[in-house]
């Protein structure tokens, strides 16, 4: 066999080298002409072939411009430099709290099924269960827990009120609804700051996932949660940011690992943009200017969330403005 058939033979085209990596061929191409990273063998026609060498190279590669890696940092590294970077790289496990979650359970498959797989439920406590909503409700004033889990096999908007009262009643910080079957306006219904909706059925330990995973990310995270919580209820903030600082930021963020600056500023920019055009926006009725109020309040409270968050990246990159 020649050298060059053998080379086919063992090789993989462009299309195939796509699906193996999750590259899209024209990405391929590009990295390829602009930063070098695999140089293909070439058929008589011109087509590329890749060896397994250059598929698990770009393997590499992919997982790191994933993780947030600039395709320029990590084009010219070898093999080594990539493994070795990506074991930096690798996202951290989900924190774990000093202290087991404390759940409350309501429906009778539910709790039929934490209960038998209680054992290995190690990060969470089942301080109290109840089979029906019926028992639950003539203690939901009692109930002392941070996540309540509710199985309701059918979610309707007269459900959708209800768990609302009693998420206000117990005070928990977080509702995982569990449901088969549900209408949309019924889940819109449902608080998004405070409920996770999973679509029945759903293993205990899925449950205690979601229950560790939301009682690690409380308010309390934000340094400002006074400043935080006043902006939710009602008062409309300033400007954190002026035009100048965000046109800062996003050329800082090219020269740091982490993309997140750049697409924060754009997004705070178009926020702050969408602000002044609904000021600006003609009204023609009472009506019209009342939308137009409660549109830029929107904007307004979601560009000083974004501004938090833009904050605590700027702290923990520590990027000198």
């Amino acid at each position: 066999m020649s050298t060059k058939n053998k080379k086919k033979s063992e090789g993989y085209r462009i299309g195939a080298v796509s699906r193996l990596t999750g590259i899209s061929t024209d990405n391929l191409r590009v990295w390829e002409r602009r930063y070098q990273t695999v140089t293909p063998a070439r058929t008589d026609s011109g087509d590329r072939f890749y060896s397994s060498e250059d598929v698990s190279r770009l393997k590499l590669i992919k997982r790191l411009v994933d993780a947030g890696d600039s395709i320029s940092s990590v084009a010219t590294l070898d093999q080594d430099e990539l493994q070795q970077r990506l074991s930096v790289t690798q996202p951290e496990p989900a924190p774990v709290p000093e202290q087991p979650c404390n759940v409350v359970v309501v429906g009778e498959s539910l709790v039929t099924s934490m209960l038998a797989e209680r054992d290995s439920l190690t990060q969470i406590s089942l301080t109290q269960t109840f089979k029906t909503t019926a028992s639950f409700q003539a203690q939901s004033d009692k109930i002392k827990a941070d996540v309540l889990v509710i199985e309701q096999p059918t979610l309707h908007v007269d459900n959708a009120i209800q768990i609302n009262d009693w998420i206000n009643q117990t005070g928990v910080h977080t509702a995982i609804i569990v449901y088969r079957f549900a209408a949309r306006d019924a889940l819109d219904r449902l608080p998004a700051a405070k409920c996770i909706t999973l679509r029945a059925p759903v293993r205990p330990s899925t449950i205690q996932s979601q229950c560790v995973r939301h009682a690690a990310i409380q308010p309390e995270s934000f340094t400002d949660i006074e400043e935080l919580t006043a902006v939710i209820s009602g008062a409309v903030p300033v400007r954190q940011f002026d035009d100048e600082t965000l046109a800062q930021l996003a050329n800082i963020s090219t020269t740091v690992k982490c993309e997140c600056p750049v697409h924060l500023s754009e997004l705070i920019s178009s926020l702050s943009t969408f602000e002044t055009y609904s000021s600006e926006c003609e009204s023609r009725n009472a009506r019209d200017a009342a939308l137009h109020s409660y549109l830029n309040e929107t904007a307004s409270r979601a560009r000083f969330l974004l501004e938090t968050a833009l904050k605590k990246v700027i702290e923990v990159d520590n990027i000198q403005l």
